[in-house]
């Protein structure tokens, strides 16, 4: 190859030269300090006690500094001429790691009294090789609780009660690729992709990343998700590395977006291509593959399948997904699989009640009584704001690009219609932030959308310099090489002579953002930790009771508590003492109350069998935290235990107390 030939190939790839890439940008020094900082702060947190407003106010000043630092390097980065996609993963590893990394390292058991119901379920399907779908609602949705116990075998370890505390940390990472496929097929710039990565990483504080059956479905989903938008969604589009992207790129001003932007969107559309030009031996692998991939998600989880059914149904009803039949082959899936559950569920959970009650569907989880600590109204409005301050900039997002094409009515569709899902169901209360949790991807990257403008026109002008002739491809190079990717190239592209960015609102709308995402993050994610973080004493004492005591019924004074977690939870059935939907529901505790317990009790067993009632320190904190009773309700109920005959001390340590009541009919 001549110099004239390479020297022509070089611009045209714009290959950088060798100084501009062993240059050396300010975030390779400021992202390892964040990193050693945050690290610092991690070893020198103290959560002995975690007082009203949870782990962040045991976090030392030190480790806010790494996070912040983190943050500026994002920004410069972000608003630096040239996007290096190795700096911008390292920079979205280490802000996954340092939000869902913290809690594994400074707590030594796994947060949330619900982990442990799973953990419970995976250890009975690991110790009978089989299921019992009269047990609960877990056991016929067996998916995850088998993968996790066949992990458990391969892996060797002796049950999830020692890596659980992880499952945050590993799914979140997981998610990070799945969601840079989906923006790349919905053609967001450098700038928008990244960005958006950070906004959900940041603002997924409703926890559903535990160790659990709705962690593996967000996952799924994303993985379906990312199939379906790579090789299934139909937008403007143009050759590229064997399949066909869109050409109007989301934000950009393109002579296609210039036509939106005229009010000739919808003309523009018309104008393009049919499906994706792929083989259709390809297509139909690619729909087999999502079929079989649904399926694993639809016993894996009750929720997730419809909210992805209503996602893709609404794309291939805008005419956006091909094959259109698609959505109704996933629908059959779903419906075949819950028909035979569905008296079970509709027994034990009221699914036809709920139906078309989308109003009190919708209701966010509601405070139990009226005397709720102001630490934790703060820790919810906190909540509240970082979910509400996404959407509002989705929407704003969705008005200031809504004349871009079909990708932003695409991000539309996805973000928004999951809340279809609360006409039909509640899900406990939480149905409000299930439709949070699958709009987020979408949400956020609409966010992005509105605080990273696309390219300018300016920036798609020739670039000044090399003539046509010298941009020509070079013989041997495609012009499905060569023409779409100068275009993608040239925003990233580095300068002959650099300038630093200059500081203006469009410079730092993105890490203004991001830095309160990252604040609000921590009182939602973190501020509940007073009652969530389970103390090990308090694991180590409940297990070791379920494991050796004489299986009974167990009254938990509240059920926030590790009160599950053995192979043999079912054999220990729960009954709640105090607060709603509990053995007194809304009637005040009197000295009676042993005396109560034990006739209920005598109802279930007939006397053959032990009865227990437990009470803990995270009980305790929750209802000082929510106030689900009066706060002397705990000592009532302890000193009415005490005096009684019937029953026997048998566990006081740790700030656990556990009373038995004996059977009064013996068992041969």
């Amino acid at each position: 190859m001549t110099a004239a030939r390479s020297d022509r190939l070089a611009m045209t790839l714009q290959v950088p030269p060798a100084a501009s890439r062993a240059r050396l940008h300010a975030s390779d020094v400021v992202l390892p300090v964040s990193v050693v900082l945050w690290a610092v702060g991690v070893s020198r947190t103290n959560v002995t006690t975690i007082g009203p407003y949870g782990l962040p106010a045991a976090l030392p000043i030190v480790y806010y500094a790494g996070v912040a630092l983190l943050v500026v390097s994002a920004a410069m980065q972000l608003a630096s001429d040239r996007i290096s996609g190795g700096r911008m993963s390292a920079h979205a590893v280490a802000l996954v790691v340092m939000l869902y990394g913290t809690a594994p390292l400074v707590y030594s058991e796994g947060r949330y009294s619900w982990l442990y119901k799973t953990i419970g379920v995976v250890q009975y399907v690991s110790r009978h090789g089989h299921l019992s779908r009269h047990i609960d609602i877990y056991q016929n949705w067996p998916g995850f609780f088998a993968l996790a116990a066949w992990f458990g075998r391969v892996a060797g370890v002796g049950g999830p009660l020692g890596y659980a505390k992880w499952a945050q940390l590993v799914f979140e990472l997981a998610a990070l690729p799945l969601l840079y496929l989906i923006y790349d097929a919905l053609s967001l710039t450098t700038r928008q992709r990244w960005l958006a990565l950070f906004l959900f990483s940041a603002s997924n504080w409703i926890a559903q990343d535990y160790f659990s059956p709705q962690a593996l479905g967000t996952l799924l989903s994303l993985g379906i998700m990312a199939l379906a938008m790579r090789w299934l969604y139909l937008s403007r589009s143009s050759q590229r590395s064997g399949r066909t992207p869109p050409t109007n790129a989301v934000g950009q001003a393109s002579q296609t977006e210039h036509a939106d932007q005229a009010g000739q969107a919808d003309q523009a559309d018309q104008a393009a291509p049919g499906p994706p030009r792929v083989p259709a031996r390809f297509t139909v692998l690619i729909c087999v593959t999502v079929v079989l991939g649904y399926l694993v998600l639809t016993f894996s989880h009750e929720l997730s399948p419809y909210i992805l059914l209503v996602q893709l149904g609404a794309l291939a009803v805008a005419g956006y997904l091909r094959p259109r039949w698609l959505p109704l082959v996933l629908a059959a899936v779903a419906v075949g699989y819950l028909l035979p559950r569905f008296s079970y569920v509709n027994s034990h959970y009221g699914l036809l009640k709920s139906i078309g009650d989308f109003f009190r569907n919708a209701a966010p989880p509601a405070f139990v009584l009226g005397n709720v600590a102001g630490s934790q109204q703060f820790i919810e409005r906190c909540a509240e704001l970082l979910a509400g301050g996404m959407w509002v900039l989705a929407a704003v997002g969705l008005w200031l690009r809504r004349r871009s094409g079909r990708n932003v009515r695409a991000l539309a569709l996805l973000a928004f219609s999951p809340i279809v899902v609360l006409a039909a169901q509640a899900y406990g209360q939480e149905g409000i932030l299930r439709v949070y949790l699958f709009s987020l991807p979408w949400t956020a990257a609409l966010a992005a959308l509105a605080l990273v403008p696309g390219r300018s026109a300016e920036a798609l002008a020739p670039a000044p310099g090399p003539s046509a002739e010298a941009l020509a491809p070079a013989p041997g190079l495609s012009a499905s090489r060569s023409a779409p990717d100068r275009s993608a190239e040239r925003e990233t592209a580095q300068p002959a002579s650099p300038r630093p960015p200059r500081l203006s609102w469009a410079v730092l709308r993105p890490p203004l953002a991001l830095g309160v995402a990252v604040a609000l993050f921590f009182p939602a994610f973190f501020g509940d930790d007073s009652f969530n973080a389970m103390p090990q004493p308090e694991v180590a004492t409940v297990l070791s009771f379920l494991e050796s005591a004489v299986p009974g019924p167990v009254y938990c004074a509240i059920d926030n508590a590790p009160l599950a977690d053995t192979s043999k939870y079912d054999l220990f059935p729960l009954t709640r003492i105090l607060g709603s939907y509990s053995l007194l529901r809304k009637a005040p505790v009197t000295p009676a109350i042993a005396s109560t317990i034990a006739a209920d009790s005598r109802k279930q067993t007939h006397g053959t069998e032990p009865a227990y009632v437990i009470v803990t320190p995270s009980m305790i904190a929750y209802n000082r935290a929510y106030g689900v009773t009066a706060p002397d309700s705990f000592t009532i109920l302890l000193t009415a235990l005490a005096h009684s005959p019937t029953w026997e001390l048998i566990v006081h340590r740790a700030g656990i107390t556990i009373y038995e009541l004996p059977p009064t009919v013996p068992v041969h």
